[in-house]
């Protein structure tokens, strides 16, 4: 608790990024971040000595759940130098999935997905951060912000007939998305798997154009196929832009 700074401190803190009338009076500080709930817009994390100010939840964007709130992701301001981050709370999500007769069970995995941040580190094809514990021994991801939008908004926002997206943009969207998939082989070549591979979990970056995995976070177990089987859903959107989420 030693390394907590005042509420001075932190008010000093914040008033270099963010405008006058957004600086709270006083900070809730949280060192442990096990029930993520109470981890609000507004607060402190204080991590390894480090202090993040809590913005907005992240939001799910996919297959009809658009503004569903992920409480256990949060945006947050590293105080010390203003990046905005992402910080992944540890949720251990399960439930059972099936693929034909294959039953199997998916899983939440801070460690891997942890260990893939460490892997991964500087391949433009994928999203990067670090991981860090809390006083409790959470391990918490902190992800450096992606701004860019998902490849399936990317392509269903284009706004062109079929045979002008076909011919002028879809070679070069494949091509890039073949560096995807030569990415994910890099995961299988160490021993790693993405686990949850959707067309929304490439982000388009904004500055470089790059193609990056985001989201390494699930797993998967079952006895048979625990080695070989990989969970995909194929970008079926590429082809078309007038695909429709499933």
């Amino acid at each position: 608790m030693s390394n907590v700074p005042s509420q001075d401190t932190l008010r000093q803190m914040v008033s270099r990024w963010v405008p006058p009338h957004r600086v709270p009076r006083r900070f809730r500080i949280h060192n442990d971040t096990s029930d993520f709930f109470r981890v609000e817009y507004d607060d402190v994390v204080i991590l390894n000595g480090k202090p993040y100010f809590i913005r907005h939840n992240a939001k799910e964007q996919r297959f009809g759940l658009d503004d569903e709130v992920k409480f256990w992701v949060k945006r947050a301001i590293d105080l010390e130098n203003g990046a905005l981050k992402i910080m992944k709370l540890v949720f251990y999500e399960r439930f059972m999935s099936r693929i034909g007769e294959i039953e199997f069970e998916c899983f939440r995995s801070p460690k891997k997905e942890a260990r893939i941040l460490e892997r991964v580190s500087g391949h433009k094809n994928f999203m990067h951060g670090y991981s860090t514990q809390d006083e409790k021994d959470n391990l918490i991801r902190i992800l450096d912000f992606i701004k860019g939008k998902t490849l399936s908004a990317h392509v269903g926002n284009m706004g062109m007939d079929h045979e002008t997206y076909y011919h002028e943009r879809f070679p070069g969207i494949l091509d890039h998305f073949f560096e995807c998939v030569q990415a994910i082989h890099f995961l299988h070549e160490n021993g790693e798997r993405h686990g949850d591979i959707r067309r929304d979990h490439i982000l388009i970056e904004q500055e470089t154009g790059d193609y990056r995995w985001i989201d390494f976070d699930f797993n998967y177990r079952h006895r048979e196929l625990c080695k070989v089987f990989t969970y995909v859903k194929l970008p079926e959107n590429l082809v078309s832009f007038q695909s429709r989420e499933p």
